[in-house]
C-alpha cells in the first residue's frame, strides 16, 4: 500500500508539473479520490460474464465515438448507470499517459462477482462501429486491465483533468435498449455461495453440507 501511495504521489506531482490539476494545489487526494491496483484477479463465473454481456449487448449509444466529446470516459459513466440499473455495481478504473511516458490515457470498468475475482469492460468497443455498450473482456487480453487507478470519485477525477461535468451529463441519455425482450439474468455463483448459508432456530449461522 505504501508503494502505492508513492506511485499516486508522483503521479499528482507530474499532472500539477503538467497543469492538468488546479494550480492552487493538488485537486486528488490518494485514497479519497483514486488508488492504485494491481493484478486482480479474473472472475470464473461463467454465468457472471454472461449475465454482464446479455445486458452490455441489451444497448447502444446514440451518439458516435469523438474523441474528447464523447469516449470512453462518457461510455463509462453511462455503462455504469445501465449496470446498476441490473443490479451490479460497477467501478471505473484507469490509467494516466503523461507527457514523456509511454501509453495512452484510458479508462474502463471493473464489476466484482462477490468472491473476490473481477470481469473487466471495454467500454470503447463502440468506437469500432459495435452496437454494444461495452464488451467483457477476455482471459488472454485481461492483464491489461488488472492494473491501474481506481477512481473513487470519478467525476472529480475528470473534473480535475479539466473536464466538465456539464459534458457528461449532457451524453447521460445518450443509449437506448436494443433488444426485443427482457434481460433475464443467470444463477451466479455468489447466489449459490450465499444460498449455502441458513440459520438454525437459535439463530447461529452455519453452511449447509
Amino acid at each position: 500500500m505504501k508503494r502505492g501511495l508513492i506511485v499516486i504521489a508522483i503521479l499528482l506531482a507530474a499532472l500539477l508539473a503538467a497543469g492538468g490539476c488546479s494550480a492552487q494545489g493538488p485537486c486528488l487526494i490518494p485514497g479519497s479520490d483514486l488508488f492504485l491496483v494491481q493484478d486482480l484477479p479474473l472472475t470464473r463465473d461463467l454465468n457472471f460474464t454472461a449475465n454482464l454481456e446479455d445486458i452490455l449487448e441489451s444497448y447502444r449509444y446514440t451518439k458516435n465515438y469523438s474523441a474528447g466529446s464523447f469516449d470512453c470516459m462518457d461510455a463509462c459513466i453511462i455503462a455504469t448507470r445501465l449496470l446498476q440499473e441490473h443490479g451490479y455495481n460497477p467501478g471505473t478504473m484507469a490509467r494516466f499517459a503523461l507527457k514523456g511516458w509511454d501509453g495512452d490515457s484510458h479508462m474502463w470498468l471493473s464489476v466484482s462477482d462477490g468472491l473476490g475475482r473481477f470481469a473487466f469492460i471495454e467500454t470503447g468497443a463502440f468506437a469500432s462501429g459495435r452496437p454494444v455498450i461495452g464488451e467483457v473482456v477476455g482471459a488472454d487480453e485481461s492483464d491489461n486491465y488488472s492494473s491501474g487507478y481506481v477512481l473513487i470519485s470519478p467525476m472529480k477525477v475528470m473534473k480535475c483533468f479539466g473536464y466538465s461535468e456539464e459534458r457528461f451529463l449532457s451524453n447521460l441519455g445518450a443509449a437506448e435498449k436494443i433488444s426485443t425482450g427482457p434481460i433475464i439474468l443467470r444463477p451466479e455463483k455468489r447466489d449459490e455461495k450465499r444460498s449455502g448459508w441458513t440459520y438454525r432456530q437459535t439463530g447461529q449461522m452455519m453452511e449447509d453440507s
